[in-house]
């Protein structure tokens, strides 16, 4: 049965959990052993009611939370292991994972090469004003609209958009960077907003390009932990959103995955590691929607 303590970022909506579980599940055919994936897969397995699919997930999850010597997540994946007693794939990864736990220094201490600092360090209101200082004043307007206009080049570069195309999104970025509201400085979603051709072959250049995969994102339920840990507007300004904690790492949604300055930017502001996933850009508003209703009150949520 379920852990009704783990929450799911996926909305029950069957259709949303066959859709998620596919992503994780072409990610797992080239990461095997990628953790998140394995995470996500427990839950939409669990959601979808899939005992055996979901131990299975938690199994081989225990296996790569033991090899990476990560104690604090194997005492939480006990609890959910246990709550499976009587499979035979979860008791054995059960047994294993206490055998693990009962003698830490004895399993591997290798953490993951690019952990971040611990977010517990890093205070709510600290984060807000620091993230509020990268999108308000001139410079960092400017600074922001540089780094949109080397991925309006590169597209240019490779054929994406013509001469005219991209004299047009330069134009209108740089208009965008002097709004008084927040709107999204972004040459993808730009490229939506002027439903330029060819959308589908931006998004595949730019995934494969930066090796982030594109994600789905109205498949998943943002949770509150995620994406309240930023203020809404450098959400909608940066192109970001950050839709599911899970354990130390954040898995965030992103406009523009070339932006390694931006991903930095991210982990150094909310103390965490941080995985992030191309996503369409009306994907991004519908999602930057819901998050808005969900500050205003479950009201307006529901609406």
């Amino acid at each position: 049965m379920p852990d009704p303590n783990v929450r799911s970022s996926i909305p029950p909506d069957s259709e949303q959990v066959i859709e998620a579980v596919s992503f994780f599940e072409q990610m797992l055919q080239t990461m095997p052993e990628d953790r998140v994936s394995l995470e996500v897969l427990s839950q939409a397995y669990e959601q979808a009611g899939d005992a055996e699919q979901a131990c299975a997930m938690l199994s081989r999850l225990a296996r790569v939370i033991e090899r990476d010597g990560d104690v604090d997540a194997g005492r939480q994946l006990r609890h959910r292991l246990a709550m499976y007693s009587g499979n035979a794939a979860a008791d054995a990864a059960l047994e294993q994972l206490t055998r693990f736990l009962a003698a830490p220094a004895s399993a591997p201490a290798a953490a993951p090469a690019a952990a971040a600092p611990d977010a517990g360090a890093v205070t709510a209101s600290a984060i807000t004003t620091d993230a509020l200082q990268l999108i308000n004043g001139p410079a960092e307007r400017r600074a922001i609209v540089t780094q949109e206009l080397d991925f309006a080049w590169l597209l240019h570069e490779q054929g994406m958009l013509s001469e005219d195309q991209y004299a047009a999104i330069v134009s209108d970025i740089t208009d965008l960077s002097a709004s008084a509201t927040p709107v999204p400085i972004s040459v993808l979603h730009l490229y939506h907003d002027r439903q330029l051709p060819n959308i589908d072959r931006v998004l595949t250049f730019a995934s494969e390009k930066s090796a982030v995969p594109l994600l789905p994102l109205t498949s998943f339920d943002p949770q509150a932990a995620a994406y309240g840990l930023l203020p809404l507007d450098y959400l909608i300004i940066k192109g970001v959103v950050p839709f599911e904690l899970m354990s130390r790492d954040l898995l965030v949604g992103t406009l523009n995955p070339l932006n390694e300055k931006l991903r930095a930017e991210l982990e150094k502001l909310t103390g965490r590691r941080c995985h992030f996933y191309l996503v369409q850009p009306s994907d991004f508003d519908a999602t930057i929607d819901r998050i808005r209703k969900l500050l205003q009150g479950p009201a307006a949520a529901k609406k």
